[in-house]
């Protein structure tokens, strides 16, 4: 294991300091646990018939409806956009939803990569990536961002329950979910 860092703690030579974690340093990248988190909590399962009457394949719904806000969303909660193509009722491609996926979760990664500070374990990053895939990787996930890098992990769990919750009635559970996972790394996204 490298070491996290080597510090003098005072002016003595031989005072030097050696620090490990197990808590994972960069680049992290989402497991697969955290993949199929995400999709249960975008679609609402991995695969069948969701509560809202979508048909759901490997975590996908191909057939481009309005979300609860009224967004037009497609494949794993992807927000369709002009360049996208798509409109309502179009149905597309398992590849194509896997590719929007990839590209949504790499624009999630690609910000905790570049601004999280501070080591975490495999499970508070999933919960991250799951929170700001939801939220937006932009300015949707600059406050997380800032409470991640003070370092005090005990205090995220009541933080991520009340995140970018707004007047959305789905969000408080899946919330609880995401913030349970960083705390204790329960995968459980049932709902």
């Amino acid at each position: 294991m490298d070491a996290l860092c080597v510090a003098t703690t005072n002016t003595i030579a031989d005072s030097i300091r050696t620090v490990y974690t197990s808590r994972l340093c960069k680049p992290w990248k989402i497991s697969d646990a955290g993949l199929s988190f995400l999709a249960q909590w975008e679609s609402g399962m991995l695969n069948g018939i969701n509560f809202q009457g979508h048909t759901v394949v490997e975590g996908f719904i191909l057939k481009a409806y309005r979300d609860n806000r009224g967004i037009p969303t497609v494949a794993c909660g992807h927000r369709i956009t002009p360049v996208d193509q798509i409109e309502v009722g179009q149905t597309i491609s398992l590849e194509r939803a896997r590719a929007f996926k990839r590209r949504d979760v790499q624009a999630a990664e690609h910000r905790l990569n570049r601004d999280v500070r501070v080591p975490l374990f495999q499970f508070e990053y999933d919960a991250a990536i799951s929170i700001v895939f939801n939220s937006g990787a932009n300015d949707g996930a600059d406050e997380l961002v800032k409470k991640l890098n003070v370092g005090r992990y005990d205090d995220l769990f009541s933080f991520i329950l009340s995140y970018r919750i707004g007047s959305n009635p789905g969000l408080p559970p899946r919330r609880y979910s995401e913030a349970r996972l960083f705390a204790s790394g329960v995968y459980d996204a049932s709902h």
